[in-house]
């Protein structure tokens, strides 16, 4: 007679602390959003008032907020595609480095590791009208018509923070493209150079086609990183001049802190949820066709 098979369970036991940590800082989270998305309510009196999807319509009518997500999505397209393509030739040059690597790898990904306090710090005084770095130099060199109010002037204010978010944050990629390079099979590299292809041939048919997933890899990081975007915006604009860098997450932030507009902020968070998991969807059905 066959033994009934004995399960052991003790192994659900190691994924409780995972769990828990997910149900109450994600699904609750998430949950408690989309409840309070519905009433009107300043964030923190017991007195909520149903409105139904009054916050919903008023957020979408907001020129403000649709100022705000136009502005991320372009600092989402000009950092996380400026990043990826830095990293990668930066990869590419560290493999044809013959000593070094180490050391130049780690100073390249020495502003990821910085405090962003300090690195807001850092360029707001490189940005100073009067004193910064930049404006100083341009007067050196007698090109005094080219200083400008960088942070300052709605123009170049946006591209000023996108400049910063790229020189933190392009180490990162640099680093993972420089894993992927390692796992990719010599031997095709080989057959390529025995074929006749020079270093760009190398570059554009061999090598950026074989690191698709690593593209789509920092792709979706990048998406996730510029939704959640505050602190170098805050740091060094605050969301202004007139909101002209004023991302999601800085609206966000105004609404709830400053403006006491829980309701509001609640359907805010709701909508950039759905902003991301939109955004996430179409990369990934981008990334299924080119591995196909």
């Amino acid at each position: 007679m066959l033994k009934k098979q004995r399960y052991d369970y003790d192994g659900y036991l190691y994924l409780v602390p995972a769990a828990v940590f997910v149900g109450i800082f994600i699904y609750y989270g998430a949950t408690f959003n989309l409840f309070h998305s519905f009433f009107k309510w300043n964030g923190i009196s017991k007195t909520k008032t149903f409105i139904g999807l009054d916050n919903y319509v008023t957020l979408l009518k907001d020129p403000n907020f649709l100022r705000a997500v136009t502005n991320t999505l372009k600092y989402m397209f000009v950092t996380v595609v400026l990043q990826a393509i830095i990293g990668l030739l930066v990869a590419v040059f560290n493999d044809s480095l013959y000593f070094g690597r180490r050391l130049f790898k780690s100073l390249f990904f020495l502003p990821n590791i910085m405090s962003l306090v300090v690195v807001g710090v850092v360029f707001t005084g490189i940005y100073n009208f009067n004193t910064g770095f930049i404006n100083e130099a341009l007067r050196a060199v007698g090109l005094e018509g080219w200083a400008q109010d960088w942070t300052g002037d709605a123009r170049y204010a946006l591209y000023s923070v996108m400049l910063v978010n790229i020189f933190t944050y392009m180490g990162f990629s640099m680093m993972i493209y420089v894993t992927a390079i390692t796992q990719i099979n010599q031997e095709i590299i080989e057959a390529a150079k025995m074929d006749g292809a020079g270093f760009f041939q190398l570059f554009t048919r061999v090598i950026v086609p074989m690191l698709k997933s690593t593209h789509s890899l920092l792709f979706i990081l990048g998406i996730i990183g510029s939704l959640k975007t505050f602190d170098l915006v805050w740091l060094i604009t605050a969301g202004g001049p007139a909101r002209a860098t004023d991302v999601v997450a800085s609206y966000l932030y105004r609404s709830y802190v400053l403006e006491y507009k829980g309701g509001y902020s609640a359907a805010v968070s709701m909508l950039v949820m759905l902003i991301a998991l939109a955004l996430t969807w179409v990369q990934n059905g981008l990334s299924r066709k080119w591995a196909d």
